[in-house]
């Protein structure tokens, strides 16, 4: 180790690198050890004390076509076909070229985790009805989600790493970059104890996912109307390489499209937050759960059939209502009868524990009647009061005029009355980094600006989804096109050679 001296400061120096990736989520970890294992010397860069980004709380859903495991389960499907579904889904506003060259290959990823022994969920592939389903079974998750993504990939970093050819400096947050001749060379960082290092590498990737964490960036990409929305990722998700790109005058999108993650809870303690979904979210989705109860906004007013099957259009629905929030109303009978409304990842939201929730827990309003519900909800209570009755009309007949919903299984009429805020949630950074189809980070020209790469949620999910969800089109292009993007820097160091 070699330490320079300057005027102001101490800086250490790491070293010089066939590739620096800074970033240690799904992506990040996937390029440095594709890179490793083609023979690069590689640094990876992460301000976390552990690796694996969002994979800690992410449902870590990934999607390809024509996989072993398909075909295992008689399921015909193509690349091709794969393709045509995130066109349609994406309403054709995903980036054509990005998609096919990721979707031509998640198939590959997913022969690939399965050769390492991924914990497959003995439900996939399947058909995942939180987002507009695909035409065929092609989504994959682990028994333990995102985090038996995690294990499969720091197991095969550890791997590298004890052989010599990654480095792994975690607590260490990106500061700048480093340019000599108009070239990306190295990046500075920042230790947690707040010495500062310089790193030099033949290619700089960034992988540092998105921004949702720092409202200040979030609400500039975000629809007016929307600045309300609920944080739902993790605290380190702040923009930092998007920040450092941008500074050299990289080109950021600014598509302004948002849809929104339905049924996340204000988290009382933290303004702006929302509940950790890990422990407690509000099941919107009538595949998992039959609706018992209404929705409705704060005009006491129902905005959307309650179990309609179109994850989009309830979506699409709660952007139009004010504040983007909407408050669950059900009685006392519906909490006795029902599925429980609250869930979480480990099934342990029974109805007991849902029964005293509404009794005295910390996200339930409980009340004698809908006037007293509705003050507490901040609700107009006419509205309320007239909504009820118009629903509870429409399970005597039958039938509901003003929606259509179909599934009405009981009338609210039994006190006391609950009531539970939801809020529309950014968990996913829409815009992101320019790039082309090597993933090199272009400038306000559209010119690479050489020696910089990007991948992961640092691009946007924009372009693999276009304004909408798509089914494991986020951590599966990151994975893919990571594998990628490390196996030809590390033939490119190896051609230089």
């Amino acid at each position: 180790m070699t330490v320079g001296q300057t005027a102001e400061r101490t800086v250490e120096h790491l070293g010089r690198y066939d590739v620096v990736v800074v970033g240690a989520g799904a992506g990040g970890l996937c390029v440095a050890i594709e890179a490793a294992e083609g023979g690069a010397r590689v640094l990876v860069i992460d301000k976390l004390p552990d690796v694996g980004g969002m994979l800690h709380i992410a449902n870590g859903e990934f999607s390809g076509a024509g996989s072993r495991r398909q075909a295992a389960h008689g399921i015909e499907d193509t690349p091709e076909s794969h393709f045509a579904d995130v066109m349609r889904l994406s309403h054709g506003k995903a980036d054509e070229d990005l998609v096919w060259r990721t979707v031509r290959a998640q198939g590959e990823t997913v022969d690939w985790l399965e050769s390492l022994g991924f914990d497959f969920d003995p439900a996939t592939p399947g058909l995942v009805h939180g987002h507009e389903v695909y035409s065929v079974p092609r989504t994959y998750w682990g028994v333990d989600l995102g985090r038996s993504l995690l294990r499969l990939l720091r197991a095969r970093l550890e791997e590298v790493v004890r052989t010599g050819a990654v480095r792994l400096l975690l607590g260490t947050r990106v500061g700048s970059a480093v340019v000599s001749d108009g070239r990306v060379v190295g990046v500075t960082g920042t230790r947690a104890d707040g010495a500062e290092v310089v790193a030099h590498g033949d290619a700089v990737v960034l992988a540092t996912g998105g921004y949702d964490a720092n409202p200040e960036v979030r609400n500039r990409f975000l629809p007016p109307g929307c600045e309300d929305a609920l944080i739902a990722c993790l605290d380190h998700a702040t923009g930092d390489g998007l920040t450092l790109a941008a500074g050299l005058g990289a080109d950021v999108s600014g598509d302004g499209y948002f849809i929104p993650v339905m049924g996340l809870i204000p988290d009382p303690g933290r303004p702006g937050f929302a509940v950790d979904y890990r422990e407690a979210f509000v099941e919107v989705a009538p595949a998992y759960r039959t609706p018992h109860e209404i929705w409705v906004n704060r005009d006491g007013e129902r905005f959307v059939a309650e179990d309609t099957t179109s994850p989009e259009h309830r979506e699409r629905a709660l952007l139009r209502q004010p504040g983007i929030a909407m408050h669950v109303i059900w009685d006392r009978a519906v909490a006795e009868t029902a599925e429980p409304l609250i869930r979480n990842g480990t099934g342990d939201w029974t109805r007991e524990r849902m029964l005293a929730e509404c009794d005295g827990g910390r996200w339930i309003v409980a009340a004698d009647t809908l006037q007293e519900l509705a003050e507490r909800l901040g609700v107009d209570a006419d509205g309320l009061a007239e909504t009820v009755r118009r629903y509870n009309e429409s399970v005597r007949d039958g039938t509901d005029p003003d929606h259509g919903r179909a599934v009405m299984p009981m009338p609210i009429e039994a006190p006391p009355f609950y009531g539970l805020t939801s809020v529309a949630a950014s968990l996913l950074s829409r815009d992101g980094l320019r790039v082309n189809g090597d993933l090199a980070v272009l400038d306000r020209a559209g010119t690479p600006i050489p020696g910089l790469y990007a991948v992961g949620e640092v691009l946007g999910n924009n372009v693999f989804a276009g304004d909408n969800y798509v089914g494991g089109m986020s951590v599966t292009p990151a994975m893919t096109l990571g594998r990628g993007l490390g196996a030809t820097l590390a033939r490119a160091g190896r051609d230089a050679g």
